[in-house]
């Protein structure tokens, strides 16, 4: 175990060292302005690499970035949700402007702020991000990290009074709130109803699946698979109902509960360029890219992360490494080389169950609750993003 741990923790870090220094030296061309449209995991590692290498602006609606890998612990554990939200402006001070941006201007290179004011650029980076239901993803249209943190504790407290809890939806957010609730509260009833039959995601290597599911059991969680609430419309979200709830199935099982939790579904957050590049988008909202992430058909326009269509599982990791490789291709284009081509990084996925418990795949190979607990499920990432933000970690 511990040669696996250090082949994917320590290799990790070496390669980073390694692009650390390599990127040094690379600076901006005095001409360019960079504009970053969106704060999450591709935008902050995007502006954090162009600090001090030249012109940049980072627009973001929250005043805080949110960790959501670190979330749904946010959602169980009262008094954890401080640390899930970093705040901009000690990380990038006035490069960052609280703001949204409702278009895009791209033959004068410049956008439109919901106040009214136009910034302009030499090269936009669009990194808007993806919504979902909550406590999976936090209320984007909240601009207060305080407010949306509150949530979390307000949530947090219904987890705490319930005793039968059922978790819409069998992906990774369900799966690791489950495992969250089970292992902090082992005496309530968490049922998962999931509308397929594989559970997490088909990226997942079957023998990874099967172990989440015995992990599942062993934590007495339950999985209804291939089955949907056929009356989520009419039931209370997020709230605890101490006459209970009932909740029907798509086969009519019935199912009693105090809390209902949906955990399914995402959408692209297209609103900052949905008119502007309407004839780049797919169906999802997404943005077609090529190979180097700029949008189709604009040479000074990319998109990172959830919302472009660039064929990889949408990670965190993934759009880090995303925001990287535009670091390096927008110094290419201030020195009009060539930009090089986004090559999608090993897959890796980490699905913690709980504190103590979890699965992780790398490339192909699957290990368990060991690496699970070292590399995600024992801090779930906290102390690597307040790093990366260059900030101390909040002591409560």
């Amino acid at each position: 175990m511990s040669k696996y741990l250090l082949v994917a923790v320590g290799g990790g870090l070496a390669v980073g060292a390694v692009k650390y220094i390599r990127n040094a030296s690379k600076k901006l061309d005095p001409s360019q302005h960079v504009l970053i449209v969106g704060g999450g995991y591709a935008g902050i590692r995007l502006a954090k690499q162009l600090k001090g290498k030249g012109s940049y602006t980072l627009v973001d609606p929250k005043d805080a970035f949110h960790h959501n890998m670190a979330s749904l612990r946010a959602a169980v554990v009262p008094g954890f949700s401080n640390k899930t939200f970093i705040p901009y402006k000690p990380t990038f001070g006035n490069n960052f402007v609280q703001e949204t941006v409702k278009d895009i201007d791209v033959e004068k290179n410049t956008v439109t702020l919901g106040n009214g004011e136009t910034l302009s650029f030499t090269d936009l980076v669009l990194a808007t991000g993806s919504s979902g239901p909550f406590p999976g993803k936090c209320v984007h249209t909240c601009g207060s990290s305080s407010k949306l943190a509150q949530l979390y504790e307000d949530f947090a407290l219904e987890v705490k009074e319930a005793k039968q809890i059922v978790i819409v939806g069998g992906g990774a957010v369900g799966v690791e709130l489950s495992g969250e609730i089970a292992g902090d509260y082992p005496d309530k009833e968490v049922t998962i109803v999931h509308n397929s039959d594989v559970i997490v995601s088909s990226a997942l290597e079957q023998a990874a699946r099967d172990q989440i599911l015995e992990k599942l059991k062993a934590k007495n969680v339950k999985v209804i698979f291939g089955e949907k609430v056929s009356n989520l419309s009419d039931l209370p979200l997020n709230k605890h109902v101490s006459d209970g709830i009932n909740v029907t199935t798509s086969s009519g099982k019935e199912l009693v509960a105090d809390l209902v939790v949906p955990c399914f579904g995402s959408s692209t957050n297209s609103g900052a360029y949905s008119k502007a590049l309407s004839g780049s988008m797919n169906q999802r909202g997404q943005l077609k890219v090529n190979d180097y992430l700029q949008v189709e058909g604009q040479d000074r326009i990319f998109a990172i992360g959830d919302c472009n269509d660039f064929p990889v599982t949408k990670l965190a990791l993934e759009a880090q490494q995303q925001g990287s490789k535009t670091f390096e291709n927008l110094v290419h284009l201030g020195k009009n080389e060539d930009l090089e081509p986004y090559k999608k990084d090993t897959f890796r996925m980490v699905v913690p169950i709980g504190r103590d418990a979890g699965v992780c795949q790398n490339g192909t190979r699957v290990m368990g609750d060991f690496l699970a607990k070292m590399i995600k499920a024992k801090d779930v990432f906290v102390k690597v993003m307040w790093k990366e933000m260059d900030q101390p970690v909040p002591k409560n």
